[in-house]
This record gives C-alpha cells, sequence and structure tokens, in this order.
C-alpha cells in the first residue's frame, strides 16, 4: 500500500494495514486543498458565469455560485478584498470572476476564492425569468384580486411535496403541534430538476379533484437557488393560478422568491409557514371560543342589566305619561267646558249684538224722527213768528180802523 495514495489493495485486513497509512477525513480534506494549490491551473482563474444562490454574511464576506447551463460552481468573495460596487451584486447577473480554486476543509468542497469581479450584464437565464414574469404579469396571473382566501377551517389539506422530503416532517410537526386530528392528503411528486413540473402539475390535478381537500400545501425544504428553477416553470405557473382549490406555497427560505409564489393565493416563507397558514390552531380556536363565551356572557349581563334600566326607566316614565295624560285629560274637559261657555257667551253676544243692532235701528228711527220734530218745530216757531206778525198787522189795522172810524165820527160831529 502507498502511504502517498492511501489506497489499500483488495481482501487486506485491518490488521495488516499500517496505521500510518491511514488518513483520517481532515488529513484528506487538506491533501485536497494543497493539491489544489499547488496545481497553477487552478490559480489565477478567469471564470464567466452566472450568479445565482447570493447572499452576504454578517461578518461582511459574500457566497454565491456561478452557474452556466450545465453545472455550478461555489465561490467565496471576503470582505478584505472586496471593491466599489460590490453592493450591486445579485442573483441573475452575468460576471467574469477573477480568482484561485482552493478547497473549503470542513466540507471536504472546493470553491473559487475572488479577488475580483467584472459585471457583464443580466445572465441569459435571468433574461429569460423576467421576461416571462413580465409575460404571465401582464395576463393578470399575479394580480392580488384572483388570489382565492383561505379556509379557515379546512376539512382536508392537501400536500404536495417528495416523499423523502424535509418538508414532511415540518408539516406534520405543525399538525400535531396545531389540529392533529387535520386529515391529511399526501400526493408525492418529484420537486426537483426537469421532470419536476410536470410531477407537481399532476399531484395538483389530483389534488383538485378530492372533493373534501379544502386547501393545497407545495412544500420543499431550503438549499441552493437552482435547485427552485421548476418552481418557474411556466406550465406549473399556469396550473398554481388556475387551481379550484386555494394553493400554499412553501418553497425554500424567505430569500426564495419563485413565479410559484407569485401565483400562489398565500405565499409562505416555509413549509412550517405554509402548515401553520392552512392548519388552524385548535387550542387557538379553543381559547378564543372560551374568550368569545366570557365576552358573551359579560355582554349578556350588561344587556340585561341594561333592560332592566330600561324598564325601570319605562316604568316611571309611564307613570308620569299618566300623571301627564290625566293633567292633560283634565285640561281637555275644562277646555271643552271653557268651549262650551265661551259657545253660549258667543250666542248671547250674538243676541246682544242684534239687540244693539236693533237699537242702533231703532236710535237711528229716533234720529229720523227728532229731525223731523226739529223740522215741525222749526215749522212751527216760523208760523208762530209769521202769527205774531199777522196779529201785529191786525191790531195795526184794527187801530188804523178805529182811528178812522173817530176820524170821522169827529168829523161828523163838526158838521
Amino acid at each position: 500500500m502507498s502511504p502517498e495514495t492511501g489506497i489499500a489493495p483488495e481482501n487486506l485486513s485491518l490488521a495488516d494495514i499500517d496505521p500510518t497509512a491511514i488518513y483520517t477525513v481532515t488529513e484528506l480534506s487538506r491533501h485536497i486543498k494543497d493539491a489544489l494549490a499547488a496545481n497553477s491551473h487552478f490559480n489565477g482563474l478567469l471564470l464567466k458565469g452566472e450568479i445565482s444562490n447570493f447572499s452576504r454574511a454578517a461578518s461582511g464576506h459574500i457566497y454565491f455560485n456561478l452557474r452556466d447551463e450545465n453545472c455550478v460552481i461555489a465561490c467565496a468573495y471576503f470582505r478584505r478584498l472586496q471593491e466599489a460596487g460590490c453592493n450591486n451584486l445579485g442573483d441573475g447577473l452575468q460576471i467574469v470572476a477573477m480568482g484561485s480554486l482552493t478547497g473549503y476543509e470542513p466540507r471536504s468542497q472546493y470553491q473559487l476564492n475572488v479577488n475580483k469581479i467584472i459585471p457583464i450584464g443580466d445572465g441569459l437565464s435571468s433574461l429569460r425569468l423576467k421576461r416571462l414574469r413580465e409575460k404571465l404579469e401582464g395576463e393578470g396571473l399575479f394580480d392580488p384580486e384572483r388570489k382565492k382566501p383561505l379556509p379557515r377551517l379546512p376539512r382536508k389539506v392537501g400536500i404536495i411535496t417528495s416523499k423523502d422530503s424535509a418538508a414532511i416532517t415540518d408539516i406534520l410537526t405543525v399538525v400535531n403541534s396545531r389540529c392533529p386530528s387535520m386529515d391529511l392528503v399526501m400526493a408525492y411528486a418529484t420537486i426537483q430538476g426537469e421532470r419536476a413540473p410536470g410531477s407537481i402539475i399532476r399531484a395538483l390535478n389530483h389534488l383538485n379533484k378530492v372533493s373534501d381537500v379544502d386547501a393545497i400545501i407545495l412544500a420543499r425544504g431550503g438549499g441552493p437557488s437552482e435547485d427552485f428553477m421548476a418552481f418557474n416553470d411556466e406550465s406549473l405557473v399556469r396550473a398554481i393560478a388556475s387551481s379550484s382549490k386555494p394553493v400554499i406555497t412553501g418553497i425554500g427560505h424567505e430569500r426564495d422568491n419563485c413565479l410559484a409564489d407569485l401565483a400562489a393565493d398565500f405565499r409562505a416563507s416555509t413549509p412550517t409557514a405554509a402548515a401553520k397558514a392552512a392548519i388552524p390552531d385548535v387550542q387557538e380556536l379553543r381559547d378564543g371560543l372560551n374568550d368569545l363565551g366570557l365576552r358573551l356572557g359579560r355582554s349578556y349581563s350588561l344587556v340585561l342589566d341594561l333592560e332592566r334600566k330600561d324598564c325601570q326607566n319605562l316604568r316611571f316614565g309611564l307613570r308620569s305619561l299618566r300623571k301627564n295624560l290625566d293633567r292633560s285629560y283634565n285640561s281637555y274637559l275644562m277646555s271643552l267646558e271653557i268651549e262650551e261657555k265661551e259657545s253660549k257667551l258667543g250666542k248671547k253676544d250674538e243676541e246682544i249684538k242684534q239687540v244693539l243692532e236693533e237699537i242702533e235701528e231703532k236710535e237711528s228711527e229716533l234720529g229720523k224722527k227728532d229731525e223731523q220734530i226739529k223740522q215741525v218745530l222749526e215749522s212751527v216757531e216760523s208760523s208762530k213768528s209769521d202769527l205774531l206778525k199777522y196779529k201785529v198787522i191786525i191790531i195795526a189795522l184794527m187801530l188804523l180802523l178805529v182811528l178812522v172810524i173817530l176820524v170821522f165820527l169827529m168829523g161828523g160831529v163838526s158838521l
């Protein structure tokens, strides 16, 4: 056996092996790293590709994958080497990275340690995804108005995920803690790779045909962004948008946002969050019902107290109303009596008025009589004056006659 290679011949027992020839995992990882560092072909590389799975650590280091249509390589861009413009880096950007290939001992993985980045523009996959998103958005598939509300108390919940997915464990944990009696209908599907969209669509169609499934969860665990490309498939996005049952997506982690999320009726960041959105919390409902019962009891007591007070106020009001009615009735009777007396007085007034009118008529007639009497008196007075004149004239004539007689008599004597 060669110590340099650490490869043992076949049919060799452990007792026959030199202990110094056995590598530990740490030693092998260190050898891999040293081998990469010693190879001049892996130093000073210029590598072109599209950024995916981009993340910026709290330390300031940047980690991402650089990919083309077939392969992916991990990259690390340490803070001390970063230049201005690094804030514009992100998924979908095509770049040329300058750096050296090295091993990462804790995981026995190789990665490109980047020294410099030259941006080129949007990558091909990013451009395709952007155009597809604009197309579907233009058709209204992502409009909030078309999204269906989640049922408050679903009868059954359908689950779409892979059979060996950690998402199942997360969902079952939520179900057991919130509503252990909830019925789940599992529809296993391939959730990664080229066959994933068709497999998920078949599972979705199956669950849509189950009459008592009221909500559907489409879930998978986290991972690099390359693993989520199936959830950007146009046919899958259209199937989710046209589902007759509300669809909840729990795909990846918070920073992962696929077109399937935009078309879903509810988007959760993780399978756990998706399960919490679909599964009602029985204890929470029970507490809510208890609280509602207490509030209803308090409200009922308050309503009864208010009704009692209202009845008491109504009773007092009726008493007061009865007194007011009695006073009003008495006043009414008095008003009738007054009206009757006023009517009688009115009749008396009318009779008096008629009498007065008759008196006025009599007075008018008497006035006319007085005028006639006055005229008669004036006529009498005038007659008296004329009579007196006539008397004076008669006396004068009589005196004149007497004088004539005397004169005549005296004349006869003298003869």
